[in-house]
């Protein structure tokens, strides 16, 4: 962009409108492709009007010769059918004056083509024809008709209007004089003769004297002399006349003629201005100098990105609209992004960056590469990992890059940084509330790491406190003129408002002030924090603050996740029933969630309060972990067809699993696949280890001085004692913790170290027993890895903290199939519940000596006597824990009753009815139970009669989806030998394949062999 006087006057307007203080001036030219005639039209058509012909020259005096002859009605009549006579609708000039976002629009036309595109495009600004319309304007910007209209009969034409003007007007005068002392005038549709505009400086400058802002004339010309140029300078107008060097493309716009079209391309040129392009950047790299040019272009890139401080992750398309990666562009930003390479056409910087190898390049100075370094980390940051160059379009009229260079491998990274972030980051609790405690935000401090303590204090769930250190943010954050920094700040405490009363629901606050944070909170105006900080910053930087107040940019990403979580499932179906499936699906969902996630997190935007992120997030969890399924199938079919999947979980999902995820929907969605083992990327094996470890030795310290024995960590257990909302939040990560190492893959020795760990977090965390819950999964999966004194000592440190729950149970069944001579000593069958431990009643039986198990027997007898509970019934038969003829009669006896009721009469009831008719036939089929006296006749549900007899059953009257819930081993063991069943099964198959029908089948196929 060159530098030049043309320029320069745009980049002044443009600075202008940024900043919110261009005042528009629109004269007759901008109607005129309307039928509104020129002001010279206007004064022909008046002097035909008069009794005698005149040689006058003056339009004021020939206005006011008409009225003095034809009276005031006659006089309006035919003014109003000089200028109207022609009238069409408003044109492309009306509109784009309100795309330079003015404060306000003067025109001294008298049509109203202004107020229809107002009322068209429902834009806020008030009309002002009268003075008595400026008090009751709704709106803080104005549309003035500075010289009246016809509606309301003040229109100024003629001599005398213009003499009364400051006594009629006396409002609209002293506001629109005003305007010149402190905002910049633009003057659209005024010649250089015209009689309005000169009147109208001519009072401004003798009211003003000096001590007025320049105004500018738009003009089409480009033969304007310069001894007029300096005239209109002397009156504080400069005369904008295009460069002969700058070719401004002229739009395509019919409803205009040749003269409007080049005002309206002149606008667009302004409108479209990039002013700090302009104002800081070099756009000529043809230096001699190669040494000088390569430290210009880095200074470009730097200086551009720097701008962007505080936000260390961009848009992608804010990243690739920037000077100069946009430098030469011949297609829109955003196609410069093709997944995660950012193409340039700026072929100098391909160039330098391609050179550049890195922070030990010796062809740079140590400014130069500390630039670099900073730019392309940024550039990393918003998920861009190469730069491509491109320069002609393909046969398809796209834009591929030519050549690739890796970003990734050519940064320095700290990967020994200790700030609260990367602490919290590493999982590493202790450490990081460590830091928080000792911080204070002062003058001495950094932004950059007050926003980071903020962040710290938000993580760790103390939100009042996040609450005030926001609010000390906002007040450095202004001394020092980082009005952007000010504003995310307050859009981040608005965000709080969602969170702060947890502090009331925990008790560490009080209602009265929670009342009053909140009261504090709504009263911030994030439109108004806007306002403010446009003037202290450039339109880059302002545009990307619109973006996160209207949550557009983080809306769009939301948006394609759930696409692609929509598709997948279908996408699964195909694939499970033999087709094919190759898009790059699963890594554009990994590109998606990382931006959405660094977006927020390194940027310190809270995300709460916006509703779809965390259901956007956990969809996405999901995803993955289909994505993890579909390996199966690609293995199977790598040499017929390409099926997209996922090979390995990364240190990326592990963190969104951590950090998003609900352990139960986990579990829900990989039993349901069927997915046993999860395999880790090997280069995030090490990094998850890590966190997880770090995440367990949060709980207790080694002692130097003593024994090194681990001790409680007294201050990190009294924090998450006192905050149980950061609590809950760790009780959730621990509980996905256990999930994922149930499922994850470790080696045996790295396994073996997190369990070490997690024993010392669970003996030394204040949980209780249903926080447990998922660590049963980790016996479940691990325990044939897990040496069974690490087992023994869970169970010590369970049974100190009297917790008997699932995972109590699963770790005593464990120890069993590791020794079966096994017995545990220190549980107290006596006081044991055994409605919580219902189902699990069978493990403890036969981990307890004989006299327990004598115990524990008479107290389940006495139970079921009291109570009977036909789960128990069937548990303790089926375990052989009471094998009585007593017991079984009993048992037979409550089942018999069941079978004599229609399923009908059993409602919403009807699944857990048959259930356990489901459960007392198995017992039967493995002859544990007779059906003597079970008399057929009184039974009318034909499937129990089936269930009863199925070898002399009618088979006319069997239903084989009857099988698909009474399908456990004993049924298809008992039935294989059973002709028509088979039949049955064969021919519904072939009718139409279902899963489970076909897996009891098979089964039955098995047994009979």
């Amino acid at each position: 962009m060159k530098k030049n006087r043309f320029n320069n006057q745009v980049a002044s307007i443009k600075e202008a409108v940024d900043t919110d203080r261009l005042v528009v001036f629109a004269g007759a030219g901008v109607s005129k492709d309307s039928g509104i005639p020129l002001w010279r039209e206007l004064e022909k058509g008046i002097e035909s009007h008069l009794n005698e012909t005149l040689y006058e020259s003056d339009a004021l005096k020939i206005a006011q010769m008409l009225y003095n002859e034809k009276g005031e009605k006659e006089y309006n009549d035919i003014i109003k059918k000089i200028l109207f006579k022609n009238k069409s609708s408003y044109n492309p000039l009306h509109e784009i004056l309100f795309e330079l976002n003015p404060q306000h629009i003067i025109t001294t036309n008298y049509d109203d083509y202004f107020e229809t595109v107002i009322y068209d495009n429902g834009l806020p600004f008030s009309t002002v024809s009268k003075d008595q319309d400026v008090p009751y304007a709704r709106h803080k910007k104005l549309l003035l008709k500075y010289h009246g209209d016809f509606e309301n009969h003040n229109i100024v034409l003629k001599e005398n209007d213009y003499l009364q003007f400051s006594k009629n007007h006396t409002l609209k005068e002293v506001f629109v004089k005003a305007l010149f002392s402190n905002k910049v005038v633009l003057f659209v549709g005024y010649s250089v003769s015209d009689p309005n505009l000169k009147i109208l400086i001519k009072d401004i400058q003798h009211i003003l004297k000096k001590h007025y802002q320049r105004a500018y004339l738009l003009t089409t010309k480009t033969d304007v002399s310069i001894t007029e140029i300096k005239y209109f300078e002397n009156l504080g107008i400069n005369i904008i006349v295009q460069d002969s060097s700058i070719n401004i493309k002229l739009s395509n716009k019919p409803q205009l003629s040749n003269i409007g079209l080049k005002v309206y391309s002149q606008l667009e040129y302004i409108r479209d201005f990039n002013v700090y392009n302009y104002r800081n950047l070099c756009d000529d790299y043809s230096l001699e100098d190669n040494k000088v040019k390569k430290s210009r272009i880095i200074n470009d890139l730097y200086n551009s990105i720097l701008r962007f401080h505080y936000l260390r992750v961009l848009p992608q398309k804010t990243l690739a609209n920037l000077y100069p990666i946009y430098k030469d562009a011949r297609s829109k930003a955003a196609y410069l992004i093709r997944g995660a390479t950012l193409n340039t056409f700026n072929k100098e910087l391909y160039q330098l960056i391609s050179d550049y190898s890195g922070y030990d390049d010796d062809n740079f100075s140590s400014e130069d590469k500390e630039k670099l370094n900073y730019s392309l980390s940024r550039i990393g940051m918003s998920g861009l990992y190469s730069l491509g160059r491109v320069d002609m379009p393909d046969s398809w009229g796209s834009y591929a890059a030519e050549e690739e260079t890796d970003i990734l491998s050519k940064i320095k990274v700290d990967h020994n940084c200790k700030c609260i972030d990367c602490t919290l980051n590493s999982f590493d609790y202790s450490r990081a509330l460590e830091k928080i405690f000792k911080y204070v935000i002062t003058d001495k401090t950094t932004l950059w790491d007050d926003l980071i303590y903020y962040h710290g204090l938000y993580r760790v769930r103390d939100y009042y406190k996040s609450y005030l250190a926001l609010k000390d943010i906002i007040l450095k954050a202004n001394r020092l003129n980082r009005l952007d920094v000010s504003f995310i700040a307050k859009y981040n405490i608005k965000r709080l408002k969602w969170a702060i009363p947890e502090e009331y629901i925990y008790g560490r606050m009080n209602y009265n002030d929670i009342r009053a944070i909140e009261s504090e909170i709504e009263k911030i105006d994030l439109n108004e924090e806007l306002d403010k900080a446009k003037y202290f910053v450039d339109k880059d930087v302002f545009d990307l603050l619109i973006e996160i107040k209207d949550g557009a940019y983080i809306q769009r990403l939301c948006n394609e996740i759930d696409e692609i979580f929509i598709k997948v499932p279908k996408t699964v179906e195909s694939i499970e029933n033999g087709g094919s499936h190759s898009s790059n699906v699963f890594n554009n969902l990994h590109r998606s969630v990382k931006k959405l996630k660094d977006f927020l997190e390194l940027n310190f935007i809270l995300g709460n309060g916006f509703s779809p992120i965390e259901s956007t997030l956990r969809k996405s969890i999901e995803t993955f972990i289909l994505g993890y399924y579909l390996k199966d199938f690609a293995e199977i079919r790598k040499h017929n067809f390409r099926v997209s999947h996922i090979q390995t979980f990364d240190l990326f999902m592990f963190n969104l699993l951590v950090e998003d995820s609900n352990p139960k929907e986990i579990i829900r969605v990989l039993e349901k696949y069927e997915i046993k083992n999860i395999e880790v990327e090997s280069k995030s094996l090490g990094k998850i280890c890590f966190r997880i470890n770090n995440f367990f030795k949060s709980s207790y310290t080694i002692s130097r001085h003593f024994d090194n024995k681990p001790r409680k960590n007294e201050i990190f257990i009294s924090t998450v004692t006192q905050n149980e909302s950061f609590q809950k939040k760790l009780k959730s990560k621990f509980n996905t913790i256990c999930v994922i190492m149930a499922y994850f893959e470790f080696t045996k020795e790295q396994f073996k170290i997190l369990y070490s760990n997690l024993n010392y977090f669970i003996e030394f965390m204040n949980f209780n027993e249903r926080d447990f819950d998922f660590f049963a999964k980790i016996i479940e999966k691990k325990s044939k890895i897990i040496d069974t004194e690490y087992l023994n000592k869970t169970v010590q440190i369970f049974d100190k903290k009297n917790i008997i729950n699932n995972s109590y149970v699963a770790l005593l069944d464990a120890l069993k199939k590791k020794d079966k001579n096994y017995e545990h000593r220190s549980i107290s069958v006596e006081t044991l519940d055994l409605d919580k431990l219902h189902f699990d009643i069978s493990i403890v039986y036969k981990v307890v000596n004989r006299d327990k198990k004598k115990i524990l027997k008479k107290r389940i007898e006495e139970k079921l006597e009291e109570a009977p509970d036909l789960q128990m019934y069937y548990i303790a038969i089926k375990q052989k824990i009471l094998s009585s003829k007593k017991v079984k009669n009993k048992y037979k006896g409550f089942i018999v009753k069941n079978l004599e009721v229609e399923l009908a009469e059993q409602g919403t009831n009807n699944e857990l009815f048959q259930f356990k008719i489901k459960q007392f036939f198995d017992l039967v089929n493995i002859g544990f139970l007779d059906i003597e006296n079970i008399d057929i006749d009184n039974i009318s549900e034909e499937r129990f009669k089936f269930l009863l007899n199925p070898e002399g059953y009618d088979p006319k009257k069997f239903d084989v989806n009857w099988l698909k819930f009474y399908n456990w081993d004993s049924y298809s063991k008992r039935y294989a030998d059973i002709e028509y069943i088979e039949l049955a099964i064969q021919e519904s198959l072939r009718e139409k394949f279902d899963k489970n029908l076909g897996e009891f089948y098979f089964k039955m196929r098995k047994y009979k062999s």
